[in-house]
């Protein structure tokens, strides 16, 4: 599958963002406040010109975390119609090594349960108990530390 991965403005990540985090929710649920903070980038994996993967990334430290040059992962998602075919793995991964060349010690995201095991292959650990985020469901607090 020939897919490029890019850094691109936060609008184009929108579309994709809302259908698959926050299907049957407004619009204005997909941007986050952090977006247009100085330092963040958002990737997408395009596919034949239309976005399949995104995923976001910000300079953002966290208390359960003992590291002082933490990124963020938020908002990724992948296209219902590539999902499996390692589209995912390619955009993190990505993410990852653009995160370490900005100077991260470590990686962090809250993953959704059921995606839990899709970091834990990408060597991720679970850091606490499982808690629910409001309108969206059960997560975990997941680490990749370089």
């Amino acid at each position: 599958m020939n897919i490029e991965i890019n850094v691109v403005p936060v609008e184009e990540i929108y579309p994709l963002r809302h259908k698959v985090l926050r299907a049957g929710q407004p619009i204005e649920t997909c941007y986050y406040p952090e977006d247009l903070r100085e330092g963040v980038f958002h990737l997408a994996a395009i596919k034949d010109g239309s976005v399949v993967g995104i995923a976001s990334f910000y300079p953002e430290n966290h208390d359960a975390l003992s590291h002082n040059h933490c990124w963020r992962l938020r908002g990724m998602a992948t296209s219902e119609s590539i999902r499996g075919q390692g589209v995912g793995r390619q955009l993190l991964q990505h993410g990852l090594q653009h995160c370490q060349q900005l100077g991260a010690d470590l990686l962090w995201c809250n993953a959704r349960v059921s995606a839990s095991e899709f970091y834990r292959k990408l060597n991720f650990a679970i850091q606490g108990e499982a808690f629910n985020i409001e309108d969206i469901g059960p997560h975990y607090l997941m680490y990749y530390q370089y």
